[in-house]
């Protein structure tokens, strides 16, 4: 029998304690360090998710809003609502290949006494069908159209808004936009609306980054499924609280109760939850032998992996720099722990890295005009911010050419609105070709009006710049029956400048161009005047 103060026995009790602190350290080590920084990494990771799609279905009801301010904020259809002309906006709206180019469901028109003028909505296959609360004045909701006090305490300027409603008992968006000349000031002449069912597809119509994933939530389902969404659209808090392998985000109608539920898939885990695993059961199995050899090995082979690992988490933690790597070169449990820790910095890098570019796309995108691929009035006012923060740039010379496509509306009426699509794109071609992508900036500032900034340019060289912009577009030879101007489409020019060391504010510039344009247009247009 072994005596308790035999070598043999203290081994064996020092092995046994040794193999108890062991398992007693990786447990800990587990418990209060690695699954809780699994865990924050991937609900970081969830997060993310949550984010990207909140951007992308922001993006997409952007669009929405973009195509009910250009055709509400425009001079022709201001003027038909002025004198209740419905069936200029029945022959001019309410076709069906637009609404499917438009991917909408419904398009109304109503006067400034939220009076129906004209109005037709349509299923997904476009096939009529009756919505009681559009076409019916006493039916719609008064809170979707736009009131001519909204636009006097707008100070006479445009009005926006967006709702999420129910349309024949399905959840939808609608845009409403009031009618507003294209010079954005004066009374409102009623309410665009437009409207579309939020449902597969308009998940369809998402980024393709979303992979086909989304889903909708069923109504029938919806009570049960409200306790785990994680964030609304209509805000930025987000509280992480995933449910069978889902993430939720709500969209609140406008009685502010949950109309709508997405479900996103919520991003793989790469790690064991269980406490207790193989992995870490070998590891103990493989310290017994290894203390029983030498400490050393232990100490090399396990002790410093294991800081090493901690100090690397730790690093990542307090940082958020996720190239860190761990790095760990060995075979044994801790090293592939290691590992998947490294593989996980790389996934959330990654995700970072598309969440980065989606940014940059999104965007790229708002500062687009999407029909010419120029730069919009938004990116104008961008581009101008910067030039006047530069102290280079306020001293060199500057000129602004306001450009406007001579008599299109009337080719718009007797050609029709696709083929004025058309020419708005050649002419921006034209006008892209015939100045330097370096210096100038070509954009659509609205309709058929195009603003061109020219930096580090006189007034003589601008005159070169405008008269050759003339005769680029005059050159496209493009058939223009209703112009007196000339029997093919042209435009008129109106060119201000900025001498060098100068201090003018570039609205005031904005607004010597666009008087010298009218100037032009007086003068017989197909010309360019100098303010």
């Amino acid at each position: 029998m072994t005596k308790r103060s035999s070598l043999r026995s203290q081994l064996l009790l020092a092995a046994a304690l040794a193999c108890f602190a062991i398992l007693s350290a990786q447990v800990m080590i587990r418990y209060w360090w690695t699954l809780p920084q699994f865990s924050h990494l991937a609900l970081y990771n969830d997060r993310l998710e949550i984010q990207r799609f909140k951007g992308v279905l922001q993006m997409q009801l952007k669009r929405l809003q973009n195509i009910a301010y250009d055709n509400g904020v425009w001079d022709e259809s201001y003027q038909k609502a002025m004198i209740q002309d419905r069936q200029w906006f029945k022959d001019n709206f309410l076709l069906k290949p637009s609404f499917q180019h438009l991917s909408i469901n419904g398009l109304y028109f109503y006067d400034s006494q939220q009076q129906l003028l004209a109005g037709m909505s349509v299923d997904n296959n476009l096939q009529p069908i009756a919505v009681e609360m559009f076409s019916a004045p006493q039916a719609i909701a008064t809170e979707l159209l736009i009131s001519t006090a909204d636009v006097q305490q707008n100070q006479l300027m445009p009005v926006a808004k967006t709702s999420f409603i129910t349309v024949n008992g399905k959840p939808a968006v609608a845009i409403s936009q009031s009618l507003a000349p294209s010079l954005e000031q004066g009374p409102s002449a009623g309410t665009l609306l437009l409207w579309r069912y939020l449902d597969n597809n308009f998940i369809d119509d998402l980024m393709l980054s979303i992979n086909n994933d989304i889903q909708i939530i069923a109504p029938e389902q919806m009570t049960s499924i409200a306790p785990y969404v994680s964030a609304l659209l209509h805000t930025d808090e987000i509280q992480v609280k995933p449910w069978n392998k889902n993430l939720y985000l709500g969209v609140l109608g406008m009685n502010n109760q949950l109309l709508l539920i997405f479900a996103i898939p919520q991003s793989p885990r790469l790690y064991d939850e269980a406490l207790f695993n193989s992995a870490l059961t070998a590891g103990i199995v493989v310290s017994v032998f290894t203390l029983l050899l030498l400490y050393l090995f232990i100490s090399r082979k396990l002790v410093r992996p294991i800081r090493h690992l901690l100090k690397t988490i730790s690093y990542v933690n307090f940082s958020n720099d996720y190239s860190a790597r761990a790095n760990l070169q060995g075979h044994n449990e801790i090293h592939k722990l290691g590992r998947l820790i490294d593989q996980m910095f790389q996934l959330v890098g990654q995700q970072q890295q598309k969440l980065t570019q989606k940014n940059r796309t999104l965007q790229d995108l708002s500062n687009t005009d999407a029909l010419t691929g120029l730069a919009n009035r938004r990116s104008l006012d961008e581009y101008l911010a910067i030039l006047r923060s530069t102290e280079a740039s306020r001293k060199q010379p500057l000129a602004m050419l306001v450009i406007d496509v001579d008599f299109f509306k009337r080719y718009n009426d007797f050609y029709g609105h696709a083929m004025g699509d058309k020419v708005l794109q050649q002419v921006a071609i034209a006008l892209q070709e015939s100045t330097h992508r370096a210096t100038d900036l070509v954009c659509r500032y609205g309709g058929e009006e195009f603003v061109l900034v020219l930096e580090n340019t006189s007034k003589e060289e601008a005159s070169v710049v405008a008269a050759n912009l003339c005769q680029a577009v005059a050159k496209l030879a493009i058939p223009h029956q209703m112009s007196t101007a000339s029997p093919v489409v042209t435009i008129s020019v109106g060119l201000a400048t900025k001498p060098a060391d100068t201090i003018i504010e570039y609205e005031t510039l904005f607004a010597w161009a666009d008087a010298a344009l009218y100037i032009a247009k007086d003068n017989g247009r197909n010309r360019y005047e100098v303010a």
